[in-house]
Order: structure tokens, then C-alpha cells, then sequence
């Protein structure tokens, strides 16, 4: 039987008990009220014995160590699950950090997680995940047939969630740390020639002339261009205010760029509406997957334009082979162009709202006038050419 016992010159009691190898053992309690003292002597004794039995599993663990945290400090052990923990990450991620976009790409990876563990592990003790449990997942990924860079991803998302489950206390270390990447080729997209972006011109409609350009010269993402209103458009400014989706939640401050003339005669041809109204009406709303077909749509305009829709790198599995050129492009274009104009790099990175670091955000202060000076250094795609 576990018993306590003072020493005339310390301040805490020590426990005399039978440990796991059978032996007569004196700790230190770091309690100087005898009741604590003896409760912690007690526990340790009992989890020796289990010990001994080979009864002291997780469970086990975990319930002793909560009677004990109770019988001392009068605090409950926070016992967070697997899959509280990782569904904690998502919901914070929600309403605080990330755009829905992000969130969304966060939901299936979690599932994915969850169902590898199975309905037992997901509800144990986060504390008890190991890593080699997150690398036969990771593993497991590649086997269904996803790619390296998707795989890879999801790790990504897990550590993440681990990490925070650290900073709240609840690990001593993150498991995840330890499973290592696969790695993969990187590939970006390619910008489209100044005659590409001509061509495209010449066989949009009015809307997708409008789409184009605000993508050619004020870097709008498909998503972005399709959902905006005449709110976020002052053609007597020669300004655009909107949010980007795939950051809005950064700083919260909407991105506002300076169009050039080409971009505002565009806007101008178009149907005027005010507030809420769509500045693109059969193209707003629409998602920018192939099930929203906004892509597909910007594809048959590259075929009408003859433009090659060049395959990026060859992916094995479900990962799908990504185009070398498609609406985001345009993107890649304007920067390119700024770029080889000479413009200044805090200028583009404004402009296209890529700013990545955050003492770039806090530092980097560039008036409209600076960006209207930078985007009219470039040519016009469509000088001479009607309206």
C-alpha cells in the first residue's frame, strides 16, 4: 500500500509505493497537503499495478491521470478527441483565417483523415495520435490513386490542426512533424502573348471582353471577375474595390486597384447598372470549375481564338492534368507584362494583391496615382481595333 512521508527540511511530501518493476520506490509528490499527497501516492501505485498486468493502456492512462488532476487541483483533465481536435481546426479556420474557398478544400481532408482511423481511434485521446497512424494515411492517399501534391496537401492540413492543438495545450509535440512529404514537380501557368490576348478579344462577347481584361490588367481571378458588381466599380475614379476570395480573410481590407482606359472603355460599353447589380450578368454566379462551366466557356473561347491548350506535366492517378494556359493566365500575364515594363515590384505585388508577407502589408503604402503611373507604361492590347 502506497504511503507518504515527510522530510523535516523539505516542503513536500514524498510517496513510498510498489512501482511497475516490483520495486520499493520514494518520489516526490510536489504537494504539501497530506491529503493531495496521499491521493497522488495512490494513483501511482495503481497505474504501477496495472502496469504490472499489463493493464495500463491509453484508456487507463488517461483515467488516472484525470482522477489525479481532479483530487489535486481541482481541475478536470482536457481530454479533446481526434476528431474534435481536427474538426476544431476547421471551424476556427472558418470564422477567423481562411476564405470559404480554403475552408472547403480542408473539409475532405479531415474526412479522409477520419475514416482512416476508423470510428474507435477518431475518438480517442488526440494525445494518443502517432505519426506512423498520419504515414499510413499519407500512404494510403497514393494507393486510392491521388497525386503526390494532393497527398502532400492533406499532410499539410493535418499538421496544421496539430500544430494548433499544441499551441492550445493539448500535445506535447506534433506527430505530424515527423511524416515526411513525398514532394513533386512544381508547374505554373504559362502567360498568354499580348497577340493571344488580342485574339481573345476579337471573339469575346462584350461580358467575356470585360472578363478578359480585368484579368489582363487588374489580375482578377475567374471567380472574382464573374461576381462583381457595378458596387465595385467607379468608372469617373477609374477604380475597382472588391474582395478576393482566396484571401478576403487576411487583413480584411478589400483590394482597390486603378483601371486603366482600355479596361474602363470596356466596362463602359456594357448595359449600366447600379449597387448590387451584376456588371456581367449571364456569366455572375457561376462557379469557376467545369460544373459552373465558366472554364469550359474561356476554354471554347481559346479554341474560337486558336489558341493551344497545352497540357501542363503528367500526373498518375485521380490528380488531374492541369492546362498550361487557361483563364488564370491572364493573371500570370499582367505581371509578366509589369515585370519586363521595368515596374517597380512593390507596385505589381499591390496591384495584384500578393502581398505574402506581412511586414510587406504593414510597410508597403502605394497611392492610386503610383498604380495608374505603372499600368500606363503598357501597350494597349487593342489599339486600333473597334470597341
Amino acid at each position: 500500500m502506497a504511503s507518504i512521508t515527510k522530510h523535516p527540511k523539505s516542503k513536500y511530501y514524498s510517496a513510498r509505493f510498489t512501482d511497475a518493476l516490483g520495486r520499493r520506490v520514494c518520489r516526490s509528490t510536489k504537494q504539501t497537503h497530506h491529503k493531495k499527497a496521499q491521493a497522488v501516492a495512490d494513483a501511482w501505485e495503481k497505474a504501477a499495478l496495472q502496469a504490472r498486468l499489463h493493464e495500463l493502456t491509453q484508456a487507463a492512462s488517461t483515467k488516472v491521470l484525470g482522477e489525479l488532476m481532479e483530487q489535486t487541483m481541482g481541475e478536470s483533465l482536457n481530454r479533446q478527441t481526434i476528431a474534435d481536435t481536427l474538426s476544431g481546426y476547421v471551424e476556427a479556420a472558418r470564422t477567423t483565417l481562411r476564405s470559404p474557398a480554403t475552408v472547403k478544400r480542408y473539409e475532405p481532408v479531415v474526412t479522409s483523415f477520419l475514416a482512416a482511423l476508423g470510428a474507435g481511434r477518431m475518438s480517442a485521446s488526440v494525445a494518443s495520435l502517432t505519426a506512423a497512424e498520419i504515414e499510413v494515411w499519407h500512404r494510403s492517399e497514393i494507393e486510392k490513386g491521388k497525386s503526390a501534391s494532393t497527398a502532400d496537401y492533406g499532410l499539410k492540413v493535418i499538421s496544421a490542426a496539430l500544430a494548433r492543438a499544441k499551441r492550445l495545450g493539448l500535445l506535447l509535440h506534433n506527430p505530424a512533424e515527423a511524416v515526411r512529404t513525398f514532394g513533386h514537380a512544381s508547374e505554373s501557368r504559362q502567360p498568354f502573348t499580348n497577340a493571344e490576348v488580342a485574339g481573345l478579344l476579337n471573339v469575346a462577347s462584350k461580358e467575356w471582353r470585360g472578363m478578359i481584361l480585368l484579368a489582363a490588367w487588374a489580375g482578377l481571378r475567374l471567380a472574382d471577375a464573374a461576381g462583381l458588381t457595378w458596387a465595385n466599380v467607379d468608372l469617373g475614379q477609374k477604380t475597382l474595390t472588391f474582395r478576393p476570395s482566396k484571401t478576403r480573410h487576411k487583413d480584411g481590407q478589400p483590394l482597390v486597384v486603378s483601371m486603366c482606359s482600355e479596361l474602363v472603355t470596356a466596362l463602359e460599353t456594357l448595359p449600366q447598372g447600379i449597387g448590387a447589380a451584376p456588371l456581367f450578368p449571364s456569366l455572375h454566379g457561376r462557379k469557376p470549375g467545369s460544373h459552373g462551366g465558366l472554364s469550359n466557356e474561356f476554354a471554347r473561347l481559346m479554341k474560337a481564338a486558336g489558341i493551344d491548350r497545352e497540357k501542363g506535366l503528367e500526373k498518375k492517378g485521380k490528380g488531374r492534368q492541369t492546362r498550361a494556359k487557361s483563364f488564370h493566365s491572364l493573371r500570370h500575364t499582367m505581371i509578366s507584362r509589369m515585370a519586363n515594363a521595368d515596374v517597380n515590384a512593390d507596385v505589381r505585388k499591390a496591384i495584384a494583391g500578393h502581398s505574402t508577407d506581412s511586414a510587406h502589408r504593414r510597410y508597403t503604402h502605394l497611392s492610386l496615382e503610383a498604380q495608374r503611373q505603372a499600368i500606363e507604361k503598357l501597350p494597349s492590347f487593342t489599339a486600333g481595333q473597334p470597341a
